[in-house]
């Protein structure tokens, strides 16, 4: 079963009008990223029918649909609420994690009811853009919860030698191994290779990495290397559905592509394959 780690979807509202709901919501910095002002957008966007039309014509049985990480608490619930319909209405196709930073209005109780909603992990979160520590005592509070209840917490990552972009900020990774320290339980996702750290350092059991967005970041003999450097079960295929990975030859969102060569660019087995493209992340859920 093909499960892709790493997407992102919509409400009807903000495809419909990108920029009027960053002006209601207060969400500047999410629009520098998606809508830029001063270059072609690599956002595409993708409604209900157009997503599983998309994850069928590439064979990805299912979808976790992160958050987005948003810098108000109550844009980071809105959005929860939208997850929490996409569940209901396409319970075996989509995977719901869940946006959060400090503020959420009793925060544990929220968690507690989010995963009786059916919620199964955390994230993308990136605390820097966000605009609070890593060390913040809440956010502990959150990953403590995270850890006892078996959630993964998917982390954006950014690589601090890659190409400037709109909002593009700064994720230190010693930060990453601080919080593996203090929390060894913790399954802590890193995206977009986690900068392809692993690639020249020892990384913590608790690491794991998913690939979205890597054409965009890296030429495809990295997913070999990776492989070669974490070993097969810590890697997780996704793509940042519906962000346009290959903007030369790409008009719309799509899955097929970056499966292809992902399985056309390493030497894996069935098993090890099958493990990348959808078990792995299995095994992660709680």
């Amino acid at each position: 079963m093909i499960i892709d780690a790493h997407t992102h979807r919509y409400s009807e509202e903000v495809i419909a009008d990108p920029v009027a709901f960053a002006v209601r919501t207060g969400e500047e910095k999410w629009l520098s990223m998606v809508s830029p002002s001063d270059r072609t957008t690599l956002q595409g966007w993708a409604d209900r029918k157009t997503m599983l039309h998309d994850m069928d014509a590439a064979g990805v049985a299912k979808c976790v649909l992160l958050g987005w990480y948003w810098e108000k608490y109550q844009t980071c619930m809105e959005a929860n609420d939208w997850h929490r319909t996409w569940m209901e209405q396409d319970p075996d196709r989509f995977i719901c994690f869940l946006s959060v930073r400090p503020g959420i209005p009793d925060i544990l109780e929220y968690l507690k009811q989010a995963r009786e909603d059916g919620f199964q992990g955390i994230g993308e979160s990136h605390p820097w853009a966000q605009g609070f520590s890593i060390r913040d005592k809440e956010w502990i509070r959150v990953m403590e919860f995270a850890c006892s209840h078996g959630w993964p917490v998917n982390f954006h990552v950014t690589d601090p030698s890659g190409k400037h972009y709109p909002g593009k900020t700064l994720t230190p990774m010693e930060d990453f191994l601080w919080l593996s320290k203090e929390l060894p339980e913790l399954k802590i996702i890193l995206a977009h290779a986690g900068a392809l750290y692993a690639l020249n350092h020892p990384v913590p059991e608790n690491f794991y990495f998913d690939l979205a967005a890597c054409p965009l970041l890296y030429p495809p003999s990295i997913y070999q290397q990776l492989i070669d450097s974490t070993g097969p079960e810590k890697i997780l295929w996704g793509t940042d559905y519906p962000l346009l990975i290959y903007p030369k030859t790409q008009k719309k969102p799509e899955f097929r592509t970056f499966l292809e060569e992902f399985k056309d660019s390493v030497n894996a087995d069935n098993p090890e394959m099958e493990a990348m493209t959808g078990s792995n992340l299995c095994n992660l859920l709680p």
